[in-house]
């Protein structure tokens, strides 16, 4: 049997893609920036990073420019509240809790900013985020859910959605962590997350978990992104789940089990496994979706052929 040449092929030029602004919502996805601080005697200590916040930002005002943003999810641990909570107190700790909230309510009002008036605005609570109100529960438990005078229907004034002044600013608060989820359509969810797999992957405990959803989680600080194929009598089922990393410092900022203070109150440096992040989502009501991670690192990211860097 002979072989001979391959049959001699013309291929044209290929022809433009298709734009698809327009067939798809947008959602840009902020996992975990930890906002807090320590009051040290050189000032304020920020355990989010204002740089990683900044490059969002940018990212997010650009999708608003080229594609239109239809929703921005913050996945919970948006303050870290360490005076709240349980775990040993540093004395730089007191007296911060303010200094975060107002932080907390400028980035709410900066993303407004970046993604527009009709763009709707989520926020989903996380474990940090709960510090405040079990803390009150376990050392003033009958002040829980004290509201304004006369206004039965107002949020409890120790409540970050009050505190926050979510309601002035348009933003939907997502309580009863960890049950609480935001859908983005019947097939995916944002959580803020409880699974944690640190000898291994956090995104593939949610697809063996749920397989017949996918879920975009925080909690755990890292990016990771699985995918899972199940079948039913109908054919395939595919879940993905996916971590955008986070928006706090990664070299030891945060308080953690790794993490330590020198003498003078000011954190040690050390460097968690942590990266940087964002994503973006594009999606339809039908359940169809597609997912994009935007590194950020050390104040820059590279989404969609353009660099963004940090202007602080």
């Amino acid at each position: 049997m002979s072989i001979d040449k391959a049959t001699k092929v013309v291929i044209n030029s290929p022809k433009k893609i298709r734009s698809v602004k327009g067939a798809y919502k947008v959602a840009a996805i902020l996992p975990d920036p930890q906002i807090g601080f320590r009051d040290l005697s050189t000032g304020l200590d920020p355990f989010h990073d204002e740089k990683a916040i900044d490059v969002a930002l940018q990212i997010i005002g650009y999708l608003e420019e080229h594609d239109r943003v239809d929703s921005v999810i913050n996945l919970g641990d948006f303050l870290d509240l360490p005076a709240q909570g349980r775990f040993e107190q540093e004395p730089a700790f007191a007296f911060t809790t303010q200094h975060a909230i107002n932080r907390g309510h400028k980035f709410l009002q900066q993303q407004r900013a970046a993604a527009g008036p009709r763009a709707k605005i989520v926020l989903i609570e996380g474990n940090h985020d709960k510090r405040m109100e079990k803390f009150i529960m376990t050392n003033a438990a009958s002040t829980l859910g004290l509201k304004k005078a006369n206004m039965p229907d107002t949020m409890p004034v120790m409540s970050l959605p009050y505190l926050l002044r979510l309601d002035e600013i348009g933003v939907e608060y997502i309580d009863a962590y960890p049950a609480g989820a935001y859908w983005l359509n019947d097939k995916l969810r944002a959580v803020h997350g409880s699974k944690v797999r640190s000898g291994g992957s956090t995104a593939a405990a949610y697809t063996n978990d749920s397989p017949h959803i996918s879920t975009i989680f925080g909690h755990v600080h890292r990016q990771e992104l699985q995918s899972k194929t199940v079948f039913d009598r109908l054919g395939p089922i595919k879940s993905i789940a996916v971590s955008p990393g986070c928006l706090c410092r990664v070299d030891g900022a945060v308080p953690s089990v790794n993490g330590a203070t020198k003498i003078d109150g000011s954190p040690a440096v050390y460097y968690e496994n942590w990266q940087q992040g964002m994503a973006v989502i594009m999606y339809k009501p039908t359940g169809e979706f597609f997912t994009e991670l935007v590194q950020i690192d050390r104040g820059k990211a590279v989404f969609r052929g353009r660099e963004f860097t940090s202007k602080l």
